[in-house]
C-alpha cells in the first residue's frame, strides 16, 4: 500500500504534538519499506523532518491552514496513493485531500488526536460548525476506518454518531533518537551541567491548556519543603503566554526555583530528560501526549493529570496521576519531591518497561497497517 499522510503543520506552535506524532509514523512506515509520503503547511522557513515530506506556504487567516499550491497539488498527490491518512481535523488540508480522497474513491482514514476531547471542542464551536457543513460532513461519511489513541477517545467518536470501524492505536516513541546522549557534547553541556539542585521538568507548548497556571502556584506550595528541586519549563512559547507565567513566578516569588529555557529538539530534548529526577505534565485536555511516552522512554518518573488519559502510569507505577486541580496537583508533587532515590529510579525503571513492551513505533505501525490492509479496500 502506498500511504498519504497529511496534517496542518510540522512547525513547533501550529502543529505541536499533532505535528511530532504524525512525523514519527511517516518516517517509521518508511523505515519499515512502506511508501509513504507527508504533507503540510507552513508560514515561515519549511523544516524536513523526513524524507519523502511536501510542505506547502500557506496564505490567510492562520487558523485557516490553507494553502493554493496545496490546493492545486492534492488531487495528484491522492491519486498517486493507496490509502489517505488525515491527522486532525477542521482545517484547509483536510478540505483539500478529503475533497480529491472521495473524488478519486481512495479509502480514508481519519486520526483524531485528541480534537473530540470537551476542552477542544469547545473552542472555536463556529469555525467548526463551518467546516462540517463545508467539508468534514463530507469527509466523516468517507472515513472507512478512524483511530483512536485510546478507548476513551473511541467512545468518543462514537458519541459524534460514527458507525465506521474505529482501531484503537496510541502514539509511539524511538528508542533510539531518545538515547542518552554523549556527556561531552559541547552544545548539550547548558541542559546537561551539574546543579546542585534535582531537575522538575515540563516540556511542551507554553499554552493554558497545558495546565501551567496549576503547576506555578502547587510548585510555590511544595518548593518551600523542598528546596533541593528545581523545576524547568521548555518549550515554545504560544501567543505571548509565557509573559503571564514569568508574571506569576514573580509574584508567586519562585524566580529562584523556576526557570524557562525555551524550545528544544532533537538531541537537546534527549539530553534533557535525561537530566531530569521528575517529569511533570499538568494538562486540562490532552489526546495521547508524546510527551509523557519520551519521557518514560528515559526513565523518568512522571506527574501527570487523569486529563493525559494514560491510566497505565499509575497500574504500572511509573509515577503519580492526579486530578487537573490544584489541591491534587499539589498533592502529588508532594508525594513525588518526598520519594527517595532509589523509588524514583524504580518508578522510572517501570515506565520505561511500559513503554518498550507496549510504545514503540515498530509495534505501533505494525497494529495500523493491519487494520488499514482489512478496512481500507
Amino acid at each position: 500500500m502506498r500511504h498519504l499522510h497529511f496534517t496542518q503543520s510540522l512547525e513547533p506552535l501550529e502543529g505541536g504534538g499533532l505535528g511530532t506524532s504524525t512525523v514519527s509514523l511517516h518516517r517509521q512506515m518508511l523505515k519499515l519499506g512502506f511508501e509513504s509520503r507527508l504533507c503540510a503547511t507552513f508560514s515561515g522557513a519549511p523544516c524536513v523532518p523526513a524524507e519523502e515530506t511536501i510542505q506547502f506556504r500557506r496564505v490567510g487567516p492562520g487558523f485557516l491552514y490553507m494553502s493554493p499550491q496545496l490546493l492545486r497539488r492534492a488531487d495528484d498527490l491522492v491519486s498517486k496513493s493507496d490509502v489517505v491518512h488525515g491527522h486532525g481535523l477542521y482545517v484547509g488540508p483536510n478540505q483539500a485531500f478529503g475533497h480529491a480522497a472521495r473524488r478519486r474513491q481512495k479509502p480514508l482514514v481519519y486520526h483524531v488526536h485528541g480534537m473530540f476531547e470537551p476542552y477542544i471542542l469547545n473552542r472555536s464551536r463556529w469555525k467548526k460548525k463551518v467546516a462540517h457543513l463545508l467539508f468534514e460532513d463530507a469527509n466523516f461519511r468517507h472515513a472507512c476506518l478512524w483511530r483512536a489513541l485510546t478507548s476513551k477517545e473511541a467512545d468518543q467518536i462514537r458519541a459524534r454518531g460514527i458507525d465506521a470501524p474505529i482501531v484503537v492505536v496510541p502514539n509511539g516513541v524511538d528508542l533510539h533518537e531518545l538515547a542518552r546522549p554523549e556527556t561531552d557534547d559541547r552544545q548539550l553541556r547548558p541542559l546537561t551541567q551539574i546543579d546542585p539542585r534535582l531537575r522538575a521538568l515540563f516540556l511542551g507548548r507554553l499554552h493554558p491548556k497545558k495546565g501551567l497556571d496549576l503547576l506555578l502556584p502547587a510548585w510555590a506550595r511544595v518548593n518551600r519543603f523542598h528546596n533541593d528541586w528545581k523545576l524547568l519549563i521548555a518549550g515554545p512559547d504560544e501567543n505571548g503566554y509565557k509573559a503571564s507565567l514569568q508574571s506569576a513566578v514573580t509574584s508567586l516569588q519562585l524566580d529562584s526555583t523556576v526557570e524557562f529555557i525555551g524550545p528544544v529538539t532533537g538531541k537537546a530534548k534527549a539530553a534533557l530528560l535525561h537530566s531530569a529526577s521528575l517529569f511533570i505534565l499538568p494538562s486540562y485536555s490532552e489526546g495521547f501526549p508524546m510527551s509523557l511516552l519520551e519521557a518514560m522512554a528515559c526513565s523518568v518518573p512522571v506527574v501527570a493529570t487523569s486529563a493525559c488519559n494514560f491510566p497505565e502510569l499509575a497500574q504500572a507505577e511509573a509515577g503519580w496521576e492526579c486530578d487537573p486541580c490544584l489541591s491534587s496537583l499539589t498533592g502529588a508533587l508532594e508525594l513525588a519531591l518526598a520519594a527517595g532515590p532509589a523509588e524514583r529510579r524504580q518508578r522510572g525503571a517501570r515506565g520505561k518497561q511500559l513503554v518498550e513492551l507496549n510504545y514503540t513505533w515498530p509495534i505501533i505501525v505494525q497494529r495500523l497497517l493491519e487494520a488499514c490492509q482489512a478496512h481500507c479496500k
